[in-house]
C-alpha cells in the first residue's frame, strides 16, 4: 500500500497560465479521477504507446496489478516473464519491434550468426598462432594460454551485455560523463595489465580478464556517448560525413603516437621508469579528455542543466545561455538534490520507473501528495522521515519535450519553497493546486502549516517570458533528456464495471 488509509493524496494541480511553448493537458488528472471514490486503472505505455504495465488505484489508496487476460500468475509463469523481460532488456531496444525498421531483426540475426562464427575461427586462429611462436609446449602451454584468452574475452563480453543493460538509457543523457568514464575505465586497464606480471598465477589471471572487462566497458561508454555527441555536433544533416573525418584525425594522431612511442619504449626499459612514464601519460590523456568534454556546450536540457539553469532563474530572474551552464556542469558527481531559497537542501526529484515506484509500492508508513501538472504528475512524499523529501514525476501518455521541462522546473520550484524540516506544506499545495479542484474529500493531515501567506505568489516554472528568453538565448526546446530508464507513459480512466 502506498498511502496510509487515513492519509490520502490531496492536492490537484491546475495550471491556470501555460507558457505558449506547452500545449494544455487534455487529459482528467488521476487525483479527479480519485476523487469520485471509483477504482482508477493507471496504464503505463512506452514510446511507441505499447501498454507495458496496469495498475488498479482503489479507493482505499491500494496499488494493485493488473494482470492481463490469460497471463498466469504461477511462479513458473512469473519467473519466465522476468527472464523474458531481462533477456529483451538486454538484447531488445526499448519499445521493439514498433521502435525499430522491420529489417532489424532479419539483419541482427544473420549479423549474430556471422559473429558467433567468427568467433570459433578467430579461437583456432589464435591457437595457431601460439603454437607457431613455440610457447612452451605445443600441447599444454599454448592451450593454456589459449584458455586464458578465451577467459579475457569471456570476460569482455559479458561486461559488455551486462553494462549495456544496466546504463545504456543514462549514456546519452549523461554523454559527457560517460565520455570521460570511458577513458577512466580504459586507463585503469592499462595499469591492471601493467602489473599483471608481478602477481601470482591467480592474480595474472585476475588482473587481465579484470582490465578485459574494463577495456569493454570502455568500448561502450565511448561508443555510445561519442554517437550522442556526434548527434549534437553535426548541424547540417552531416552526420556521416562528420564520423568519417573524425576517423580519419584519429587515425592520424594514432600513427604519430606510434612513431613517438616506438622511441619510447626503445629508451624507455626500466619498470620504474616505464611506471612513471605511464602515470604522466595516463594524467595527461585524462585530463585532455577533461577539458575535451567540459568544452562541449549542449543545447538541450537534462537533469543537471536544467537544474542549474532554473536555479539561477529563481534567484536572479537571468536566463543562462548553453555555455554559462556547461561552464557549472560536473562532469562526474552530480545529484538530483535540490536546495530551498535559503539554500538548504530539501529534495531529490527523480523521473519514476513506474507507478509503483511513484506511490512507493506497499509501503503504508508513505503519505502521497499527487500534483497534476500539464501533461504529468507529480508525487511529492510527506512525512517520509527522510532529510530530503522524494519528488517523483510521471509523464502522460502525448507529452511533449517541452512537458517534461516544466514538470522538472515545477518539481524545482516545488523545492525552493519548502521549509527546512517541513516539506510539502498547505501554502505550497495552494500555490499549485487551483481553488476550483477542491472538492475532492482529501484528508488534510498529511501537510503542515507554514504560517506564510501566499495569496500573491506567482509561480515561475510556467512564466512565458522564462521560455521566449530560453529559446532566445539558444535552448532546444524540442528535445529532453531527462529519463536515463526505460521511457513510462500514463493514461488512466475509470474501470468499467463488470456486468452481474
Amino acid at each position: 500500500m502506498s498511502v496510509d488509509a487515513g492519509s490520502e493524496p490531496r492536492v490537484h494541480a491546475d495550471p491556470s497560465h501555460l507558457h505558449p511553448t506547452c500545449p494544455e493537458r487534455n487529459h482528467e488528472g488521476i487525483t479527479s479521477l480519485l476523487g469520485h471514490g471509483q477504482d482508477v486503472e493507471i496504464h503505463e505505455l512506452d514510446k511507441s504507446g505499447n501498454i507495458t504495465q496496469r495498475w488498479l488505484h482503489t479507493p482505499d489508496n491500494e496499488i494493485i496489478p493488473v494482470l492481463a487476460k490469460n497471463r498466469s500468475n504461477n511462479f513458473i509463469f512469473r519467473s519466465m516473464r522476468e527472464w523474458r523481460k531481462f533477456l529483451s532488456d538486454a538484447f531488445l531496444p526499448v519499445g521493439f519491434p514498433h521502435s525499430v525498421s522491420e529489417d532489424y531483426f532479419a539483419y541482427q540475426t544473420y549479423d549474430s550468426l556471422q559473429a558467433f562464427f567468427s568467433t570459433i575461427t578467430s579461437l583456432l586462429a589464435n591457437r595457431a598462432l601460439l603454437q607457431g611462436l613455440g610457447v612452451g609446449d605445443a600441447n599444454s602451454s599454448a592451450t593454456f594460454a589459449l584458455f586464458l584468452t578465451i577467459l579475457k574475452d569471456a570476460m569482455s563480453r559479458v561486461a559488455t551485455i551486462v553494462f549495456a543493460q544496466q546504463f545504456g538509457l543514462r549514456i546519452e543523457p549523461d554523454a559527457k560523463k560517460f565520455r570521460f568514464l570511458a577513458d577512466v575505465f580504459n586507463d585503469t586497464a592499462f595499469f591492471l595489465e601493467l602489473y599483471s606480471p608481478y602477481f601470482g598465477s591467480w592474480g595474472k589471471i585476475a588482473a587481465l580478464t579484470s582490465g578485459e572487462a574494463l577495456r569493454a566497458l570502455c568500448g561502450v561508454s565511448a561508443g555510445a556517448s561519442k554517437a550522442a555527441l556526434s548527434v549534437h555536433f553535426a548541424k547540417h544533416d552531416n552526420l556521416a560525413e562528420l564520423n568519417a573525418k573524425e576517423a580519419s584525425q584519429e587515425t592520424a594522431v594514432g600513427l604519430v603516437g606510434l612513431l613517438v612511442g616506438t622511441l619510447l619504449v626503445k629508451h624507455v626499459e626500466s619498470h620504474q621508469s616505464v611506471v612513471y612514464l605511464m602515470i604522466v601519460l595516463v594524467f595527461a590523456h585524462l585530463w585532455m579528455n577533461y577539458l575535451g568534454v567540459r568544452s562541449v556546450c549542449m543545447a538541450n536540457l537534462n537533469r543537471q542543466r536544467a537544474t542549474i539553469l532554473f536555479d539561477e532563474y529563481l534567484q536572479t530572474g537571468k536566463v543562462l545561455t548553453p555555455t554559462e551552464v556547461a561552464r557549472r556542469e560536473n562532469i562526474i558527481f552530480w545529484s538530483s538534490v535540490v536546495r530551498n531559497q535559503d539554500g538548504h537542501s530539501v529534495a531529490r526529484i527523480q523521473m519514476a520507473e513506474s507507478y509503483s515506484h511513484a506511490m512507493g509500492g506497499r509501503d503504508s508508513r508513505i503519505n502521497i501528495a499527487i500534483v497534476d501538472g500539464s501533461m504529468h504528475t507529480q508525487f511529492i512524499w510527506c512525512h517520509n522521515n527522510t532529510r530530503l523529501t522524494p519528488i517523483k514525476i510521471l509523464l502522460w501518455q502525448g507529452a511533449e519535450p517541452a512537458n517534461a521541462i516544466e514538470a522538472w522546473f515545477m518539481a524545482q520550484e516545488t523545492a525552493w519553497l519548502m521549509k527546512k524540516g517541513l516539506g510539502y506544506t498547505g501554502q505550497i499545495d495552494r500555490i499549485f493546486c487551483a481553488e476550483k479542484s477542491r472538492f475532492n474529500a482529501w484528508k488534510n493531515d498529511i501537510m503542515v502549516d507554514d504560517g506564510r501567506d501566499v495569496r500573491m505568489y506567482e509561480k515561475r516554472f510556467c512564466d512565458p517570458d522564462l521560455w521566449e528568453e530560453m529559446a532566445a538565448k539558444g535552448w532546444n526546446l524540442d528535445l529532453q533528456a531527462f529519463e536515463t530508464a526505460a521511457p513510462v507513459r500514463l493514461t488512466a480512466h475509470f474501470r468499467a464495471k463488470k456486468d452481474n
